[in-house]
């Protein structure tokens, strides 16, 4: 038989994790090997008895919330594969999980199917978001080399001075990119479209997650 997959949950509500526990294990060979109630107290256990396969993560939290845990793991060198429990779905919030390093998130609203397939998309190919599984950022770039150009060789000079303004913490908008590079709207609007086009992305959020996945931008304070 295969050997179970060890599952941490960190959320402050004790019925919610209970809750957890009871569904996720009866999904497959999940086993939840330990439960926190905040991120304070999640980091002061590391190093866990048993690494997990896959930390699930209220990202609101008192004592320390999902977002600044993720953070502190990432500082620390610790590579626990993270799938965020939010209601915050924005735009922003996203990103800004993404660029911490999170492999996922999900609306507390979802469906037992749908978490089970995060779980699954996470344990199989390191991330689950529905733009990070289109061939673009799901491929392993190691297996491509050579025979297909990957995707830093696919991108221009100008197309990747584009990336790093959309990626911008200042979050600048498309006009104020225009501006910056001295180019006309239409012209940043061409730069987008080609960058949609050659790798299937369909929105800025999923512009930002594969430049942080490719790692086409430098993003300071977070390398």
């Amino acid at each position: 038989m295969p050997q179970d997959i060890s599952i941490v949950l960190v959320d402050d509500h004790t019925v919610v994790r209970n809750g957890l526990k009871s569904l996720i294990e009866r999904m497959g060979n999940y086993t939840i090997t330990s439960q926190f109630d905040n991120g304070k107290r999640f980091i002061e256990a590391i190093p866990l008895p048993q690494q997990p396969d896959l930390v699930i993560m209220d990202l609101t939290m008192p004592e320390m919330d999902g977002k600044e845990t993720t953070k502190w793991l990432k500082e620390h060198g610790i590579n626990y594969p993270v799938l965020i429990l939010t209601l915050d779905t924005t735009e922003k919030t996203i990103i800004d999980l993404f660029k911490l390093g999170v492999r996922g998130y999900l609306p507390k609203s979802c469906t037992a199917e749908v978490l089970k397939k995060a779980i699954e998309d996470v344990i199989a190919t390191g991330y689950y978001h529905n733009e990070l599984l289109t061939k673009a950022l799901t491929q392993e770039e190691s297996k491509t080399k050579g025979k297909e150009q990957g995707p830093v060789n696919q991108i221009t000079d100008r197309e990747r001075e584009f990336l790093q303004l959309v990626c911008d913490q200042r979050e600048y908008t498309y006009e104020q990119i225009a501006d910056i590079m001295k180019v006309h709207r239409r012209t940043v609007d061409g730069y987008r479209e080609a960058i949609f086009s050659k790798f299937n992305i369909k929105s800025k959020t999923g512009l930002v997650l594969f430049a942080i996945k490719y790692n086409l931008i430098s993003i300071p304070g977070l390398a």
